[in-house]
């Protein structure tokens, strides 16, 4: 029995449920893409098989002399899952407000249609031989589809008054194949194309709203990037102040007549510490903690020549041979100079480096003996301190795993690098 059903079934509705395998397809290949009213689109593939298959149980029933009540059966529930196709198509296109108010037409149908399971034949019935048997209120099916078509008709040409085009051309074709489909079957022109034209219809819009959604990642693809450009460009002018550019200039000028080679010098020193910042803007790659030293030498040797403060950097080096990524120890040592080292007017300011190797991991420790609060730092100060901590912190999470703690305090700062046993280099 189940076999003849199933063979009836393709037989009858062969290209229904080939579309319909090609939805599911569709819907799962793309499940995790955020498409506007997925949901939807499974319900509504859920309802148009539940109604293919209850649509063949007339012409089986026929065929095979089943019982009657099969056939009301039948027709209960494609009573009441056709309307319900049209009300879900509603919910994904139409920005409805009062959706509970728009089941009213829908929930009297289904309380008549189950009503004529009983054999009250206010819409349907059907005789000894299967014949089917109209009732007195047979229109009302009809003039809840073409109620809820009509809404959707409305929907339409609102979007495209609103200028919607394409949304509203494409709601137009959907509610006008239901309309002239629906008006077909009734009048016996057609027979069975309703789901096929159903499934027709939610592939069509679905197609519609995944080409939407494309074109949304791919324009916020963009933005984002455009975005990020100009993050990058504000971060190298926060990590290369304008003054710092300026004194070193002027220092460079001023050699220039005092002593042409020391001028050339400190150009190439220049040169090669601008080259660095802008290289590790795009730069996803560690370097080694030699290079990230001979950057620091090139700032301090710079701010020294552009400063009437003396300050002294000690370096206390356990470990050299490791990697870290680039222009990360750099700004830590630049803060502690400008908001530690050079607070102490006297000159007696110091920053001190110290690398170790400390319970598997690497150690980097940059401490000065400035004020340490931020109390007398203006708010271009603060930022351009916490820009300088933040990049660095994020490019030791991103590129090693590595962490950065900063302790403020009254007797200066300290920072605190740990980066893990694997960036040491190989040959070490």
């Amino acid at each position: 029995m189940t076999l003849n059903y199933l063979r009836e079934l393709i037989e009858n509705y062969y290209i229904t449920l080939i579309l319909l395998a090609g939805l599911v397809i569709i819907l799962i290949a793309n499940r995790h893409n955020k498409i506007e009213g997925a949901k939807f689109f499974r319900a509504l593939t859920a309802l148009a098989f539940v109604l293919t298959l209850f649509e063949n149980l007339e012409k089986w029933c026929d065929a095979y002399n089943k019982p009657v009540w099969i056939l009301y059966f039948k027709a209960a529930v494609c009573y009441c899952v056709q309307p319900l196709l049209i009300i879900m198509q509603l919910y994904l296109i139409a920005p409805i407000k009062r959706k509970k108010l728009l089941l009213i037409p829908y929930a009297v149908e289904v309380a008549v249609v189950i009503a004529d399971l009983f054999g009250l034949n206010n819409i349907y019935g059907y005789g000894a031989e299967h014949n089917f048997v109209s009732g007195k209120l047979h229109v009302l099916p009809a003039l809840v589809l073409c109620f809820y078509m009509i809404l959707l008709m409305y929907y339409s040409l609102r979007f495209i008054h609103q200028k919607e085009y394409a949304k509203g051309m494409i709601v137009v074709f959907v509610s006008f194949s239901s309309m002239t489909t629906t008006l077909l079957e009734y009048r016996g022109i057609i027979t069975g194309h309703t789901t096929e034209i159903a499934v027709i219809e939610i592939m069509i819009y679905y197609f519609y709203l995944a080409a939407v959604s494309y074109n949304t990642n791919q324009r916020d693809l963009y933005e984002s990037r455009i975005e990020l450009e100009q993050e990058r460009n504000k971060l190298l002018v926060a990590q290369i102040q304008p003054h710092f550019i300026f004194n070193s200039l002027v220092t460079i000028q001023s050699l220039c007549y005092t002593d042409g080679e020391a001028a050339a010098d400190y150009i190439d020193i220049f040169g090669d510490y601008l080259r660095a910042n802008i290289d590790s803007l795009s730069s996803d790659e560690p370097i080694s903690f030699e290079s990230e030293l001979e950057h620091i030498n090139r700032y301090v040797t710079l701010e020294k020549a552009g400063t009437e403060v003396d300050f002294t950097i000690v370096y206390e080096l356990h470990i050299r041979d490791f990697k870290i990524p680039p222009l990360t120890v750099q700004p830590i040592v630049e803060n502690a100079i400008k908001y530690g080292a050079l607070s102490r007017r006297d000159g007696s300011g110091v920053v001190k480096i110290k690398t170790e190797e400390q319970d598997g991991s690497i150690i980097i420790t940059v401490t000065d003996n400035g004020a340490g609060t931020n109390a007398a730092l203006t708010s271009k100060q603060k930022e351009h301190r916490s820009v300088g901590i933040e990049n660095a912190r994020q490019r030791l999470a991103l590129q090693c795993g590595g962490t950065l703690d900063v302790d403020i305090s009254d007797n200066g700062a300290k920072a605190v690098i740990t980066l893990p046993q694997n960036t040491k280099s190989e040959d070490s």
